[in-house]
C-alpha cells in the first residue's frame, strides 16, 4: 500500500471519528400524565438546562416522558432543577425517580447519581440508588415544596430518529394498614405485660 493510499485512509477514520464524537441527543418535548398528576410545566433554556415544576393531586405516580432527537454537538448531560409540591392531603416519607426505556440498554442514566439531591430527603445509598433509580428518604408536608437537582444523560437516536425515555416518580406515605399493625402490636405487648403482671402477684 503507498502512502498516498495510507494517508487518505487514515484521513478518512480521522474525519469519521470526529462526526462522531459531535453527535448528541437532544429533549425536544416533555409530557406529564399518571394519577397523581396536578398540572406539570417545564423550561428548556436550550443550553442543556431544564426547569420542571409538577404538582401531586395525589400520592399516585407521575409519569415524565422524554422525547429525545439527534442533533450536533457535544454530548453533555441535561442539568435538570425540578419543583415538586405535594398537594396530595398527606405528608410524605419518601421519593422514588425511575427510568424506563422502551428499548433496554439504550444507555438513559442518572450521570453522576450519587450527586442528586432532593430538598428534605437523603439520597439513599447503592444499590438502593443508582444510575437508573434515585431512591430518597426524608419528609414533605402536604403544601409544602421541595426542589430537586440531578443530571440526565438521553441516547442519541441517530440521524432522522427520534426515541423517548420515561422518568416516573412516586411519593410514599405510610400505609394506614402499617399503623394499624404497629398499634395492634403494641396494644397485644401492653395485653401480655399486663398479664405477666397480673400472674406474678
Amino acid at each position: 500500500m503507498n502512502t498516498q493510499t495510507k494517508l487518505l485512509a487514515s484521513a478518512l477514520i480521522f474525519a469519521g471519528s470526529v462526526s462522531t464524537a459531535s453527535a448528541a441527543a437532544v429533549i425536544t418535548d416533555i409530557t406529564a400524565s399518571g394519577a397523581g398528576l396536578g398540572s406539570f410545566s417545564y423550561t428548556d433554556d436550550g443550553s442543556r438546562n431544564l426547569d420542571l415544576t409538577k404538582v401531586f393531586d395525589s400520592v399516585n405516580p407521575i409519569v415524565l416522558t422524554f422525547t429525545v432527537a439527534h442533533d450536533t454537538g457535544p454530548g453533555n448531560p441535561y442539568n435538570i432543577t425540578e419543583h415538586i409540591t405535594n398537594n396530595t392531603g398527606v405528608n410524605w416519607t419518601d421519593f422514588h425517580f425511575t427510568i424506563t426505556e422502551p428499548n433496554q440498554g439504550n444507555g438513559v442514566v442518572f450521570t453522576s447519581f450519587n450527586s442528586s439531591t432532593l430538598s428534605g430527603f437523603s439520597l439513599d445509598s447503592p444499590p438502593s440508588s443508582g444510575p437508573r433509580d434515585l431512591n430518597f428518604t426524608g419528609s414533605l408536608v402536604d403544601g409544602n415544596e421541595a426542589h430537586a437537582l440531578f443530571n440526565i444523560s438521553p441516547f442519541d437516536p441517530g440521524a432522522g430518529n427520534t426515541t423517548t425515555f420515561t422518568l416516573t416518580q412516586v411519593a410514599t406515605i405510610p400505609e394506614p394498614e402499617t399503623y394499624a399493625m404497629l398499634l395492634a402490636g403494641l396494644g397485644l405487648v401492653g395485653f401480655m405485660a399486663r398479664r405477666r403482671k397480673e400472674s406474678a402477684v
